[in-house]
């Protein structure tokens, strides 16, 4: 648009005077004023839809806007220097200035302008994403902290925004991007406030990748670097963790120690005095194990920690088959902690300690295996518990007993780690009950043959073929033409050199036939 400029003539009588016109006549001096256009981009930050923005040129009245695109063009501007706002509701205002027209008919390029969202359109934004993320909607969540950080990302609620993605995927088991998200957070704001915990996240995270040595790594950092922040005593005890995962344990042993040393106050030092006992227990130690967990029992009696405690207390004179202080030490454990974590175990092997320990009888010992199946039928450990119920009754000299106690164990727990055991034994009762239940060999023999036939491997196969031909000897006799007895000890002999009778099946060998093998 053109702007037209009307000046009066003042010296009116001189002009018509000086033209021969006369002095009624006025005249109008019409000057046209040079216009140019103005033109660029501005765009709403992280937005794909920049409608909208206001531009005023200043010291006039003319106005322009932005289409989708951020795109904008004003024409017909007066020549002049200006100053120029953008504008638009919930977004800080812009303003560029010294953007001149010098010319008529000039186009002027502006730099582009971004607008960031004003902080209160940030404060309500982060706090909608929030309230998704409480809710546990992590997929809403993540879209919406990531449209803040897009909007302006170096605002306030940037970093605390990146930092809920990395957790959000985190609880989404999408450890990559967990990981990226805490790695992009320390490299955008190294110096916030969230950096020590971005770190012992990213660990966590690395961790569950079975990432060790890189979590170990992170963990390391934030105890080096930041000592004193809140999440610095549970990155400690992480690093106790990882060098376990990776099988370092005298690394773990004195990251722990250092837990209890520099963080006492340590939400997880119950936690890491166990791990560190543990250690002393992997390794033998056990008198070091047995203060850790006295440690325990006497500083946490309400943990789970101490629940377990108690009993590896009396684990760790079982494994030293001192019977007799592990019983004591199981009685402790079922008598404090009757529904404990380990409540099971402790009756269990209190029962073991009574079956190999010489003053009890298998009498007594069979009755606190039974416990364990009554009481607790759903442990890992009732199974074993009934196997063991047939085997006192085995040592016992209860043959056919224990035959139905073995054969009811196996029916009740066809796939458990010790039928293999209970089969053998099965066989081997047989043998021992003789002739006295008429058909007991012909059983032992079928049994023995089964075995081996479904465990050729297992550690005593061996045997098996060697109680096999015993069998054949007491069902055909001890000749020279006892072939199937001459097999049997020669499958020993040939495939089994380091069983336990293969000196003697070597010894009975020319008993049933040849002394040499096939």
């Amino acid at each position: 648009m053109k702007a037209i400029r009307m000046t009066a003539v003042t010296m009116a009588a001189i002009v018509c005077a000086a033209m021969g016109v006369s002095a009624d006549t006025t005249f109008v001096n019409v000057a046209l004023i040079p216009t140019g256009t103005l033109t660029g981009t501005a765009t709403l930050n992280g937005q794909p839809n920049s409608a909208g923005i206001i531009m005023y040129v200043g010291a006039t009245s003319i106005v322009g806007a932005t289409n989708a695109a951020g795109a904008y063009t004003i024409v017909g501007v007066p020549a002049g220097t200006y100053t120029l706002t953008f504008t638009k509701a919930g977004y800080v205002d812009q303003i560029k200035s010294g953007v001149t027209i010098s010319a008529a008919g000039q186009t002027v390029t502006v730099p582009s302008v971004a607008l960031l969202a004003s902080p209160d359109t940030e404060a309500k934004l982060f706090g909608e994403a929030t309230r998704f993320y409480s809710y546990d909607q992590t997929d809403s969540a993540i879209a919406r902290y990531r449209n803040l950080i897009a909007l302006n990302p170096t605002g306030v609620y940037a970093p605390v925004s990146r930092y809920r993605i990395g957790l959000a995927f985190g609880q989404l088991n999408n450890y990559d991007s967990a990981v990226a998200n805490f790695t992009k957070l320390i490299a955008d704001y190294p110096s916030d406030a969230l950096i020590p915990d971005a770190y012992y996240w990213r660990g966590m995270y690395k961790d569950n990748k079975r990432d060790y040595a890189g979590a170990l790594a992170d963990f390391q950092f934030v105890v080096a670097h930041y000592p004193s922040a809140s999440i610095a005593s549970r990155a400690q005890y992480r690093i106790g963790t990882e060098y376990d995962a990776l099988n370092n344990l005298s690394a773990a042993i004195s990251a722990y120690q250092a837990l209890q040393t520099n963080y006492p106050g340590s939400i997880d030092l119950a936690a890491g005095i166990f791990n560190l006992a543990w250690d002393y227990y992997s390794t033998d130690q056990w008198s070091n194990a047995v203060a850790k967990f006295n440690t325990l029992t006497a500083s946490y009696p309400g943990t789970v920690e101490a629940q377990k405690a108690a009993h590896y207390r009396g684990m760790c004179y079982y494994n030293q088959d001192l019977f007799t202080q592990a019983i004591t030490e199981f009685n402790t454990s079922i008598s404090t902690y009757p529904t404990g974590v380990r409540a099971a175990s402790s009756w269990y092997y209190r029962a073991q300690c009574k079956y190999k320990s010489k003053p009890y009888t298998f009498a007594q010992a069979k009755a606190e295996f039974d416990s364990v199946v009554v009481k607790f039928p759903s442990d890992n450990l009732a199974p074993h518990a009934k196997f063991y119920m047939a085997s006192c009754e085995s040592n016992s000299g209860n043959y056919a007993t224990a035959v139905s106690l073995y054969q009811a164990y196996i029916a009740a727990y066809p796939n458990n780690d010790f039928v293999p055991d209970a089969k053998y034994r099965i066989a081997s009762d047989w043998y021992s009950d003789g002739g006295t239940n008429g058909g007991s060999y012909n059983n032992a023999l079928s049994a023995f043959i089964a075995y081996y036939s479904a465990y050729p491997t297992d550690k005593t196969a061996g045997d098996a073929h060697y109680w096999a031909g015993r069998c054949y000897e007491q069902l055909y006799g001890t000749n020279t033409s006892n072939t199937q007895a001459h097999a049997e000890y020669c499958q020993v002999i040939m495939n089994y050199p380091n069983c336990s009778k293969y000196n003697a099946a070597l010894n009975r060998r020319p008993l049933v036939g040849a002394d040499t093998c096939p």
